[in-house]
């Protein structure tokens, strides 16, 4: 296992250990080793268990999610807000493992973000994580809105809305942030990733993709506001597996 700091806010740093990728969930393996991603429907990977209150924020995130996850990164960047667009950092994409390099990425942002920009920024997402190719799952975490504004004096307020919203900027009004969703993505490893992670698990290619256990994924992270009169995606961070998934 390797530990992997993410910063979520200034100082404060969560230590989130990670699990290899090999291990990160099951899924059915065909004759070719490839995953077939069981999915019924369209909405299959949305929360069953949602409260009717949070349905709509699950059909407001939908699109985001499956943009990213077919690969069609300006259908994605349409959908962000303006928030979200006038500035992005590299840990969004591909959170530093460094508190030092962290704060770097924090301090240099993209500013006036392009579609184009977005695009490239989404191909250091795909090198350390893998090809997107199909939708997981999405939950909602929290509609409170002291959690979406690090102002809960809960005991594990702090920890709630590290997971609620990471490093969402303060600049981005208080009183348009509406929920918190979290969820995953499946990825398709490349052939040199897949020789690494069967290199660390002391396998060859083949039996790691005959392993019933081996669906690599990431998770993504969205915060909803309101602009305009809609919901559109504020905030988002993309975040390696991790042992509390």
């Amino acid at each position: 296992m390797n530990a992997l700091l993410v910063a979520g806010r200034g100082s404060i740093l969560v230590a989130v250990i990670v699990l290899p990728v090999s291990l990160t969930s099951c899924g059915k393996s065909g004759s070719d080793g490839k995953k077939k991603t069981a999915q019924k429907s369209e909405d299959d990977f949305l929360d069953k268990n949602a409260k009717p209150d949070e349905r709509k924020y699950l059909m407001a995130a939908k699109p985001f999610f499956v943009a990213v996850a077919n690969r069609k990164y300006a259908e994605a960047y349409a959908l962000v807000s303006s928030h979200a667009k006038a500035r992005m950092s590299f840990n969004q994409f591909t959170p530093a493992e460094e508190q030092a390099t962290f704060q770097q990425y924090e301090s240099q942002p993209y500013v006036n973000v392009t579609a184009a920009q977005f695009a490239n920024l989404m191909q250091y997402v795909e090198a350390a994580r893998g090809t997107p190719r199909a939708p997981k799952t999405l939950y909602v975490f929290s509609t409170n809105p002291d959690v979406l504004n690090r102002r809960s004096k809960e005991q594990f307020g702090a920890m709630d809305s590290m997971f609620a919203i990471g490093a969402m900027p303060d600049w981005i009004p208080a009183n348009i942030r509406r929920a918190s969703l979290r969820g995953q993505i499946h990825t398709e490893l490349s052939p040199q990733e897949l020789q690494n992670v069967a290199q660390r698990e002391g396998i060859s290619v083949e039996q790691l993709k005959k392993d019933p256990d081996f669906d690599p994924y990431f998770n993504l992270k969205v915060v909803l506001v309101e602009e305009g009169g809609q919901l559109k995606v504020g905030y988002f961070e993309f975040l390696p597996p991790s042992i509390m998934d």
